[in-house]
């Protein structure tokens, strides 16, 4: 789950950068909120590496949120919506689906969790004017609203042109590609999860001469699964190395 504050090309609005700046120059003025660790998918654990520390820290500055809203975006497999259980856990926001109504999202909004609200898929199927209900009040009545989607939330598709320009100028922070060291411990989780054994000596190997992706990780380890015993040794990097030939071959250097 790697993330990072990316700097955005030449187009956004005077105000989105304001905002993004802002935002970057508060994160280190915040008290801290919470901690990730080493460990399994719980909530209140989280893999931090060089490539998402910019990001793990951008939500324990949510108090400095300009507008009181931000959006949370990655590929496939990036641990987006693992990394927004993490930040609700700790600040005790709660889940809104997309598909909630105007009326259902300001409920929800004045509810138990005072106005910490986290949308998942909100760049799918969706109510636009709950969006817009949402970021209003956060926005005027004090709150944190975190959007979370695949792509820029510039690009979002919109069916109404205010929720257009309010993403357009909304802060967001992406969950970028894994480097080598979070590469290395996503290889190891997937294997837990289907019980497969992978020692470090493997699993550096594979970090050192795979792609470095959340995809590329997830097809080499259903790779191991439909292939190795389970319950058996460990896996080896001879295994490996014949795993990531059928799924990639020019990647399966000496």
């Amino acid at each position: 789950m790697a993330w990072c504050w990316t700097r955005r090309k030449p187009g956004p609005s005077c105000a989105r950068r304001d905002a993004e700046g802002r935002l970057f120059a508060a994160v280190s003025a915040q008290p801290r909120l919470f901690e990730f660790r080493m460990g399994e998918r719980a909530p209140e654990t989280h893999v931090v590496s060089a490539s998402n520390r910019a990001a793990a820290e951008l939500l324990t500055a949510w108090r400095a949120w300009p507008g009181g809203a931000m959006a949370l975006t990655g590929p496939s497999g990036s641990g987006r919506t693992h990394l927004a259980h993490a930040w609700a856990a700790e600040s005790g926001a709660e889940f809104t689906p997309a598909s909630a109504s105007a009326e259902q999202a300001a409920e929800a909004f004045h509810g138990p969790a005072g106005g910490r609200i986290v949308v998942d898929d909100a760049d799918g199927a969706r109510d636009d004017m709950a969006l817009i209900r949402l970021l209003d009040l956060a926005r005027w009545e004090g709150g944190a609203v975190l959007l979370i989607g695949r792509s820029d939330p510039a690009r979002w598709p919109c069916a109404t042109p205010d929720l257009t320009s309010r993403l357009a100028a909304l802060p967001a922070a992406r969950l970028e590609e894994p480097d080598e060291t979070l590469l290395k411990v996503v290889l190891r989780r997937l294997c837990r999860e289907r019980f497969i054994e992978m020692p470090d000596k493997t699993a550096f190997y594979l970090a050192r001469h795979m792609e470095r992706s959340f995809a590329r990780a997830h097809a080499l380890v259903e790779e191991l699964d439909r292939t190795v015993t389970h319950g058996a040794r460990p896996i080896t990097v001879a295994q490996a190395k014949a795993a990531l030939v059928r799924i990639a071959p020019e990647e399966a250097a000496p």
